[in-house]
């Protein structure tokens, strides 16, 4: 019998023991190479149908069975008992998972508030909790291929391992404070401060202001009294991070209802064993600093994972810390002390550290959840490695998938499953390229798989994921292809809401940028979508984007460009006169230069969703300097959450230009500035907000009919815009047709390698292959 699934490193192989032993069977279980599990068992029919009806029943509760394959031989009548044999390393499979990360348990938690050996050890751990993708250097999950071979078990911990009746029997990756890793708090010059409690001491420096870089379970966070506002406002300064929200931590429910709203959705994911990062609305309460997160209406928030969290806020005894990445938004998340303090020097005054090593980084994960269904931001720590079953295969072929840019991840077509690598963040230089590769690499190393048959990529010809797939397809000699960026959105939704490989859908896919067919930005686009190919039915008026990216940081460059098609020069100068050296860096010189490339043909131009809400949150005046990913738009949702529906009517009307729906976005802005002299930036933001939902959802529901779609799906990174999001999916309901979005991928750009791999897989499946339906 061959099991797969989340079984390797959560007591599985304890548990099967301890079953076949009280059915009286005999043989043994054993871990499997691919993170699968082999149990061979002998005894009475009776006994064993037993055993095999029990074990999807009484199985750990963190485990997680894809697949029970059965086979029947002839019995050997060989004597003995159960037992729990040697990792095998050859057998190989792809339908086996990876084990991820999991938060520390309540038995654990108990532990180490107890009088027992455990008692405050901020490694505790157990067959149902504790790290392990992050320490993980190769399969099977036996401790001498993690990171915890270096510490040998103390004749405590080996009682334990051995003992069936422990609930660390078998189990890989937990110590004691004999025998494992310990903790070290270094000054700001990285001298050991030699203290016989490192925690303590952090907490209370923590209290005085100081901040701090804590190496966790798959990197290092930087953190700071989340209700110190000198204290936060002194590690933006320091981090030059001067907007971009931080995370933080608290030790309890409670803790959290008195700065966050709290539902059960939002408590069920905020105790889940992944330990996710959930963003959540600030309540009318909220006793953290401002600079925690600026101008939202939001604070991602999380629970504690390891007991060093745990004794680190039982110290701290405050409502929360701030614990942010330490790396620079976008890149890696930074895993090696050396390379910390390097890093670091002059933004924190203290390292908390361990010496267990980080063998695979991993960012904490991030959700957000949308009428009552959690939606991923970031996929990574607890979800990652994440797989997902197509209902076909590419049979003996390999695809692998490096996907676009930002929020990057990959992805591995092999036969009839897909594997996706945690977050790796924005592949926009080599060292995040190297550390993506490298990634690919374990995955190919664990299952054993062969070079790619196709690599795939994006279209866009800048990306470094595009060149490098043209690098690696030459070096390989194998095929490449290219997939739309916002195909891959539509592609990867439909493929993990299990629809089939002929299958066809309207899908709305609203982002920020994503290299269009035609050579110009795209990104507020309604396809008529497939695997194989797609329709751009519908998308947002073409604009210029004067400066291409520039853009993206000084949005007002968007508004003026938007706004020269139905403004002379004159009369965008007048609109601009109080504000131009605010909102252009070079005064009015700036808007001249802008006014004059907005005109010129060869300035490239764009439907994005997200350059239009860029542009409208200048309008609002409430963001005209971009300095983190989505800034102008997320601002903007969060006035708008403040405004009343029924104050402002809006509407973003649509014509049909050579045969296909153009959203006229030069009047709507022009409405829009006519009911900005007598109406609430806030009335006016909800409006704006509930005019582009409708007009998406009633357009869509228009084009369901028809091209006899049912069903119509929702990606791309402005998908997780809670407003949009309600107002689309509502008028989608109200037409009766099924609204698909994302449950298993961010809504984002996590979803692109995915969407690029089951696109290239339609070149192995029996169905017509083109690039347009």
């Amino acid at each position: 019998m061959f099991i797969r699934g989340f079984v390797q490193g959560v007591g599985f192989r304890p548990f099967i023991f301890n079953l076949a032993r009280s059915k009286g069977l005999r043989g043994y279980v054993s871990n499997l190479g691919d993170a699968g599990v082999e149990i061979v068992a002998e005894g009475e029919e009776a006994a064993l149908d037993s055993f095999i009806r029990e074990i999807p029943l009484k199985k750990p509760p963190v485990s997680r069975i894809d697949e029970i394959e059965l086979n029947w031989e002839v019995p050997r009548n060989e004597s003995g008992d159960f037992s729990i044999s040697k990792s095998q390393e050859s057998k190989l499979s792809v339908r086996s998972v990876i084990p991820v990360d999991l938060g520390i348990c309540d038995c654990c938690i108990t532990e180490m508030k107890s009088q027992t050996r455990f008692r405050c050890y901020p490694f505790t751990s157990c067959a149902h909790c504790g790290p392990r993708f992050t320490m993980i250097r190769k399969l099977p999950y036996d401790r001498v291929n993690t990171a915890m071979a270096s510490f040998p078990f103390c004749p405590d911990c080996e009682r334990d391992y051995l003992d069936p009746g422990s609930r660390r029997y078998d189990v890989q990756g937990f110590a004691c404070p004999r025998c494992g890793p310990r903790l070290t708090l270094l000054d700001s010059q990285g001298n050991d401060m030699q203290l016989e409690d490192p925690i303590k001491e952090a907490a209370r420096l923590l209290l005085e202001g100081s901040i701090i870089a804590v190496k966790g379970v798959g990197g290092f966070h930087l953190s700071v009294d989340a209700t110190n506002e000198s204290a936060v406002t002194e590690l933006r300064r320091r981090r030059r991070r001067p907007n971009q929200p931080f995370a933080v931590m608290s030790s309890s429910i409670d803790q959290i209802r008195k700065y966050a709203c709290v539902g059960d959705a939002e408590e069920k994911l905020l105790t889940d064993q992944a330990r996710p990062i959930l963003v959540l609305k600030k309540s009318k309460n909220y006793c953290l600093a401002e600079s925690v997160s600026p101008g939202l209406d939001t604070v991602g928030v999380m629970l504690p994972y390891t007991g060093l969290h745990l004794l680190l806020l039982e110290y701290f005894k405050k409502e929360a810390l701030v614990m942010t990445s330490a790396n620079f938004p976008g890149k890696p998340i930074t895993v090696d002390e050396t390379e910390v303090r390097k890093e670091l020097m002059g933004v924190v005054d203290f390292y908390l550290v361990h010496n267990r090593e980080i063998i695979n980084r991993c960012d904490d994960s991030v959700i957000k959840v949308l009428d009552g269904n959690p939606v991923f931001l970031r996929k990574s720590r607890g979800y990652s490695p994440s797989y997902l079953k197509p209902s076909w295969s590419v049979k003996n072929h390999q695809i692998l998938a490096l996907g676009g840019e930002l929020n990057n991840n990959a992805s591995l077509f092999v036969q009839d499953r897909i594997i996706t690598t945690q977050h790796i963040g924005d592949v926009d230089d080599l060292e995040t390229l190297d550390y993506m590769m490298n990634t690919i690499r374990f995955i190919q190393n664990v299952y054993d798989i062969k070079n790619p048959d196709l690599i795939v990529s994006d279209m866009h010809p800048a990306f470094l994921t595009t060149r490098r797939a043209k690098e690696l397809s030459a070096e390989l000699e194998c095929d490449l292809a290219q997939v739309q960026h916002h195909h891959a959105h539509a592609a990867a939704l439909m493929a993990e809401n299990s629809f089939g490989v002929g299958s066809k859908i309207i899908s709305i896919v609203i982002d920020g940028a994503g290299y269009g067919l035609d050579g110009n930005v795209w990104g507020g686009e309604i396809f008529l979508a497939g695997y194989s190919g797609f329709e751009r039915l519908a998308s947002l008026e073409y604009h210029p984007m004067p400066g291409g990216d520039l853009c993206t940081y000084y949005p007002a460059r968007m508004l003026a460009a938007i706004l020269s098609s139905f403004m002379s020069e004159s009369e965008i100068e007048q609109y601009f006169e109080k504000n131009t050296s605010k909102y252009f860096k070079h005064g009015l010189d700036e808007l001249h230069y802008v006014l004059k490339q907005s005109k010129e043909s060869s300035t490239i131009k764009t439907s994005s969703l997200g350059r239009l809400l860029d542009a409208l949150a200048v309008v609002l005046d409430i963001c005209w300097l971009r300095t983190y990913e989505g800034e102008p738009p997320m601002r903007l949702e969060a006035l708008a959450s403040l405004g009343n529906p029924a104050s402002v009517n809006l509407e973003l009307k649509c014509r049909k230009i050579n045969g296909k729906y153009v959203f006229d976005t030069s009047n709507f802005l022009c409405s829009i500035l006519e009911h900005m002299s007598y109406n609430s930036c806030k009335d006016v933001a909800l409006a704006i907000h509930k005019s582009i939902g409708t007009a998406f959802g009633e357009l869509s529901c228009a084009l369901a009919d028809e091209f006899g779609c049912k069903e119509i799906g929702l990606s791309g990174g402005a998908a997780v815009n809670s407003i949009l999001n309600f107002y689309i999916k509502d008028v989608i309901s109200k037409n009766n047709k099924t609204f698909i979005t994302h449950k298993k991928y961010p809504c984002g750009d996590g979803c692109i390698s995915l969407g690029q791999a089951v696109v290239a897989s339609t070149k192995f499946c029996d169905i017509h292959h083109e690039s347009q339906i």
